[in-house]
């Protein structure tokens, strides 16, 4: 009867799962982006892919959304971050010249990730989500 006290615990995956609503500024993004680098950093993940992917999804989030909410997940040794607002779907632009400073972050997005999308989020909004292996 105890001795399943006894055998050694069987250790589950690391993971984890936030559902947020940050804050609509620069400084929200930065807040979601540290509890992101620390949930991976203590997984044993290297946070530097995901971290980026969240940073550009997010602040194209509040740049053209506004108020915006977040998914971040690690199973399975997958990284999901899941960013809907309630702005149109996004626009890949082109950069226009080699000063620019902006439009370039879907192209970033697709670049880095292992698979990214597009979904409609309630009655005129989106969710752009981003995948990517938990290295």
């Amino acid at each position: 009867m105890l001795a399943h006290l006894l055998d050694p615990p069987v250790e589950a995956p690391p993971g984890f799962r936030f559902d947020i609503r940050p804050a609509a500024t620069p400084a929200g993004v930065g807040a979601v982006r540290r509890l992101l680098r620390d949930a991976l950093t203590a997984a044993g993940a290297d946070p530097d892919t995901p971290c980026l992917l969240l940073s550009e999804l997010l602040t194209n989030a509040v740049l053209h959304g506004a108020a915006a909410s977040v998914v971040m997940e690690l199973r399975d040794g997958r990284v999901l971050i899941v960013v809907a607002d309630h702005s149109p779907a996004p626009v890949e632009r082109l950069p226009e010249s080699t000063v620019r400073t902006g439009g370039r972050g879907l192209a970033l997005v697709e670049a880095l990730a292992d698979a990214w999308g597009v979904a409609p989020f309630g009655a005129c909004g989106k969710a752009v989500w981003a995948s990517v292996t938990a290295a």
